[in-house]
Formats: C-alpha cells, structure tokens, sequence
C-alpha cells in the first residue's frame, strides 16, 4: 500500500494505537475472511513505506521491499501528490518541459507516470495487480472563511484536488481507479459550501468536518470503515464481472492488458517522460548508489561515506519513532557534515530531506577534495530569502505538511570521480519562517 499520512492511519486514534483503525488493517481483515489462504498460515499480510507520494517512491522505489511477494498493489497519492515539494520546475527531468513544466500539476503527473511506469514493469517473479485508489480529497479549500479564501478557492485548478489528473494517467494505462472522494464530495457540498464545516456536526451528515478529523483531509475512524467499504465494493464488482459476465470472453480482449504478455510485454510510450528519462527513470536504472538515512537498521552502511561530522544527529524525531534521518536542529546554525560521493553513470547528485511549513532551516552545500569544512564564514551566515539558488537547500515551505523534497545538485562529476559533499545548517532568521526553530532533516543522498 503506496500512500500518505492516510494510508498511515494519521489522526485516527483507539486504545490499540492509530494504525489498527486504518483502512489498511480492515481491508486485509476483510481478505483473511473472504480468501483464506492455505498455504500461508499468517493469512494476508500488507506492508506500508515511510514515503509519502509518488515523487519520493520514484526516487526512492528500493522503499518497496518485497517484491517478489506483492501480489496486489494500492497506490493512494490522491491528497499527498498536491504536496510534491519543488523549485517550480521537474527536478529530475531531462529536457525542456515547456511553458507549463512549472505548475504543480505538471510536477504530479510526471512524477506519478514514472511512478507507474515503474510499477508496470515489475516482474519478480510474476506481475502484481495495481489499483489507483483515491481515498480523499483536501476538504479545507472547499469551505468558506476562516478555512479558506474563496477567491483563492476560485483559481485553483480543480480546488487542490488531484483525482481528475490521475485519472487521465491511470485510464491511459488501463489501471482500475477505486475512488471514494468522487462520491462523497458531491455529498460534502449538497447542503451548500457554509455547511461543509458546520458549527454544529448534526447540521450536515455529509459535512466535511463529519469526515474528517482535521481541516485537511484525514478521515475519522468511521470515515476509515467508508474507505474499506469502497475498496471491498470495487472488489466483488470486479469479481462478479469475471466470473458472470456472459461477454466476459469479448471484454477480456478490449480490455487486454499488453503489459503481461508471456512472449512479448508491450508498455505504451511515455506521455509526459522523454524516451531518455523513461530509460533512466522508468527501466530502473536510476538506483545508482544511494546513502540511505532513513532505514532503522542502516547505520553501519552509511556510516563508511561520512568522514566529518559536527552537529548532526541520526534519530527517529516522529511520534511513532520509525521515521529515522540524519538531523541538524540549532538556531546557531554552523552543523556540518563531510560525505564521500562518487560519480555514477550519469554524474548526477541527488539530496533528499524534508521540507515543512514550521521550525525549518536552510542549508547550503557543496563539493570539494577537502574533508573538513572549506566555508565556515559562509555557513555562519544568515540566508534572508528562501530561494531556490544553486547550493542552496531550503526546507522551509509554506504548506501546513511535511513531505520529502528532492534537489539534484548543478555540479556533475564525472564516472568514479570521488569529492566530499559538504552539507552545513546556515542560522535561523525570522523573515518568512513559521516557529523559531531551524531544523534540516537529511533522508538520503543518490548518485547515478
């Protein structure tokens, strides 16, 4: 299960912790009931990544581990891919992507194309079913002041909803879309848009703030029970569909997926990745050689690439303790840290860490032949503007979210040429920051 802080059980809450009332669990209960299975006394199991929309799976897709044993995948980016964080422009593109490169929505789908692409393609050792599943949507930009602006409300393409998008992605590859935001929010919004979030609960069954827990989109328990009911609903369609359907045999032609021919898999070309970018990207020959902070069991091989280190600390800093990176936090500013990269096929270097819109910092970065820090004047130096220039990593982000960003740095190096990558927290400065803190949270560094 490919998703956000829903697919987490974020903000549900019963005595057993979160997780146990999320749609995960009820709908693998629902698997063990309806489709024991015999050979796996267990029963049903599903597993969850620490990534959180489709630009961290793809760059990060060694997250999904198991996959010789996947037999059905949910991808439920619908809320979190609005949260892709950027620079206005593809990181991670190779050519020009025109004039509408830099709207998010642009971002989203090339992202979740390569994604898909990559999902598409796996074959370890059979392929695995794959399911679009669009569990919500982001509520507070349908309601009316304080919540949002309504003129704001009023330029936004499709209202910060990502579901039209993918949909055009996923009926361009033949990928079923299980969706339950596509009926409840008309229901949201049938007594008016003042009643999505209501003074009184009773006012509005269908109230937005009936379903969620919170402004944005998280789903209460019941709202997780709704999401189950889709899921099983679309299931047993699907099944009476292949199983009493009389023109099943004429479907079952239209309906062919080209993907798992035995004798020649057939992927339709890329809409929005170059044939270059689906060969680096979408083939998976973009692992490169990654420096990986997230994993719990990880220290021991990160470690070998660090050769100085000064404030920077390899922690767990969420409530659950299981989302580990390596973390500076100091309204002084200074930390650095020296990591030995070398270059890949490619030449590219990419940092991943964490933006979000509260106690965040800016670090500056940089490569050279010396191990100890070559800039210290400039890492004591306060960065007014939160930009997005070359050396320049800026987590802070004016979404109420906290997601993973990926720079690619400007500077190449070139097949097995080694140089220290210099990483330092620059001091905490008010102007455009929410909170007093300043933190950095580095996830991982890639070469390929």
């Amino acid at each position: 299960m490919l998703g956000g802080s829903i697919t987490a059980g974020h903000n549900v809450k019963d005595v057993k912790g979160g997780a146990n009332s999320a749609y995960p669990k009820f709908f693998v209960e629902y698997l063990n009931e309806r489709y024991p299975c015999n050979t796996a006394p267990e029963g049903h199991q599903y597993k969850t990544t620490t990534a959180g929309n489709s630009m961290q799976h793809v760059t990060s897709f060694s997250l999904i581990d198991g996959l010789d044993q996947i037999d059905l995948i949910l991808v439920e980016f619908n809320v979190n891919d609005h949260f892709t964080a950027g620079n206005n422009e593809v990181s991670h593109a190779l050519e020009d992507k025109g004039f509408f490169a830099g709207s998010l929505e642009y971002r989203s789908l090339w992202y979740n194309e390569a994604l898909m692409r990559k999902l598409l393609r796996i074959r370890r050792p059979d392929y695995p079913a794959i399911v679009t599943f669009n569990a919500d949507y982001i509520g507070r930009i349908w309601a009316p002041p304080p919540w949002y602006d309504p003129q704001q409300a009023r330029q936004s393409l499709f209202r910060s909803n990502q579901e039209p998008l993918k949909l055009w992605i996923s009926s361009m590859y033949e990928i079923p879309v299980f969706s339950a935001s596509i009926w409840h929010l008309p229901l949201a919004s049938k007594l008016g848009t003042y009643l999505q979030f209501p003074n009184k609960t009773s006012e509005n069954p269908y109230g937005t703030n009936n379903w969620h827990a919170d402004a944005c989109c998280h789903p209460r328990r019941n709202g997780h029970l709704i999401l189950n009911l889709v899921l099983v609903y679309n299931l047993i369609e699907e099944e009476k569909r292949m199983k009493f359907d009389k023109s099943i045999n004429n479907a079952a032609r239209i309906e062919d997926d080209f993907t798992i021919d035995k004798h020649k898999p057939i992927l339709r070309d890329p809409i929005y990745l170059s044939p270059e970018e689906d060969d680096l990207y979408g083939k998976g020959e973009s692992n490169g050689v990654s420096i990986d902070f997230t994993d719990p069991n990880g220290e021991d091989a990160w470690k070998q690439h660090v050769v100085a280190n000064e404030g920077w600390t390899w922690y767990a800093d969420n409530k659950d303790k299981d989302k580990f990176g390596l973390i500076a936090d100091d309204v002084a500013g200074g930390q650095h840290i020296s990591i030995k990269v070398t270059g890949e096929r490619h030449g590219i270097i990419e940092i991943t860490y964490v933006v979000s819109y509260e106690n965040f910092g800016i670090c500056r970065t940089w490569l050279d032949n010396s191990n100890n820090n070559s800039n210290t004047d400039a890492c004591l130096k306060q960065i007014k503007d939160i930009g997005y220039a070359d050396g320049q990593l800026s987590a802070v982000w004016k979404e109420k979210a906290s997601v993973s960003k990926t720079d690619l740095l400007v500077e190449k190096l070139k097949s097995n040429e080694s140089k220290m990558l210099h990483i330092c927290l620059t001091p905490f400065i008010a102007a455009n920051r929410q909170g007093k803190g300043n933190k950095f949270k580095l996830l991982g560094i890639r070469m390929y």
